[in-house]
């Protein structure tokens, strides 16, 4: 197990949160199976200092479970993880990426995790080009303009409001007059849509782990790799556990039945084809 000691350290303080926005993100992570669209809740923190911090905000819940299983592996104890099987209501996606816009400065630093560890990279702040258009809309009571750009693979459209001058939008998404309030790429594989603005003073965080340093396209590829064979990643992390640990993978069906056989599991993942948000 790597990188996986950020709960075990105090987090950095990177800057005094004077904004939080909240989007609800629709997304569908398998191209082959359009009708399944993950559905979460993420937050914008935009700092005094014009750093921002866009996250899943059940991350906390997340970190408390990592923290509990990790517990149970050093004490060899077991450790049971669960892939869900839902019908009839929205799933969340499981994004465990935490995009930090300006740190450090003019620079965007990602982290994110693939099982137990724990990654990070840094890119440039400002590639994208915007063209902004004269189409206008109404979102939350704020005017908005459309803008539109094509990013690492796919075509975007845009909506930012003059009303509200930050330099800011969910994910990596900046470099607009105006906060974005809706953005979507032109196939709706990707949507992410302003349901709230709090003025929330509060700090922005950043989990002071021992991340595994890469880049973005390594990563991709990792993820890649996990989100194709999830049961030989699995098998991978028994390998590599304590002595004594015992790790169980277990799919749970819409009728409350379990199976542990890994030959059913690994069937009911397959035909599968990763739709990550950067093609490229």
């Amino acid at each position: 197990m790597r990188g996986g000691n950020a709960a075990q350290k105090p987090p950095k303080i990177i800057d005094t949160a004077i904004l939080q926005v909240t989007y609800k993100v629709y997304s569908i992570i398998d191209s082959l199976a359009p009708e399944r669209v993950t559905e979460d809740n993420m937050v914008l923190q935009i700092g005094k200092n014009r750093t921002s911090k866009f996250f899943t905000d059940t991350h906390v819940r997340d970190s408390i479970m990592r923290a509990a299983m990790e517990r149970q592996m050093a004490a060899g104890g077991n450790v049971q993880m669960q892939r869900m099987q839902t019908q009839g209501g929205p799933i969340g996606s499981g994004d465990q990426t935490i995009v930090f816009k300006n740190f450090p400065s003019g620079r965007i630093t990602v982290t994110d995790r693939v099982m137990m560890d724990a990654y990070s990279y840094t890119e440039s702040l400002n590639e994208i080009s915007w063209q902004i258009l004269p189409d206008t809309d109404t979102i939350l009571s704020y005017t908005c303009q459309k803008a539109v750009t094509t990013f690492r693979g796919r075509d975007y459209e845009a909506w930012f409001s003059f009303d509200i001058p930050v330099n800011e939008g969910p994910w990596k998404f900046c470099g607009l007059p105006g906060l974005i309030l809706k953005i979507s790429d032109n196939r709706q594989h990707y949507l992410y849509e302003c349901v709230s603005m709090e003025q929330i003073p509060g700090l922005i965080e950043y989990a002071d782990s021992d991340y595994l340093k890469t880049n973005r396209k390594d990563l991709a590829k990792i993820k890649r790799k996990f989100y194709e064979d999830p049961v030989g990643a699995m098998e991978g992390m028994r390998a590599s556990a304590p002595a004594g640990a015992n790790i169980m993978m277990v799919a749970r069906n819409a009728d409350g039945t379990t199976t542990s056989d890994v030959s059913e599991i690994r069937n009911a993942m397959r035909n599968r084809a990763y739709n990550p948000i950067e093609l490229d």
